[in-house]
């Protein structure tokens, strides 16, 4: 073999190392990019998460106060019934702890 064939070898091999080197970098750098993006996601997602759950407790704290109006609205409504067929077809009113429930 000559010098020139050796020489030539000797390249492609530093050439093929130094290619190993950079990717083995650049997968580095890539790799420590994608834990700094999923940590940042897994932030936002607890951040959402517990933004939304004082939204639903909010939620569920309106409609029970609005459940709560109409049931009593109801109660209300049905002893005027009562009163109403009492006066005009002379039923008596109803128990009115059963009739609440």
């Amino acid at each position: 073999m000559g010098l020139e064939v050796i020489i030539g070898l000797v390249t492609i091999f530093l050439g093929i190392v130094g290619l190993g080197v950079a990717l083995v970098k650049l997968t580095g750098n890539l790799a420590d990019s994608i834990d700094g993006v999923r940590d940042e996601l897994r932030g936002d997602i607890k951040d959402l998460r517990l933004e939304l759950r004082g939204d639903i407790g909010g939620v569920r704290a309106e409609l029970g106060g609005r459940i709560d109006a109409v049931a009593a609205e109801l109660a209300k409504t049905r002893m005027a019934v009562a009163r109403l067929e009492g006066r005009v077809l002379g039923v008596p009113l109803p128990d009115t702890a059963v009739d609440a429930g």
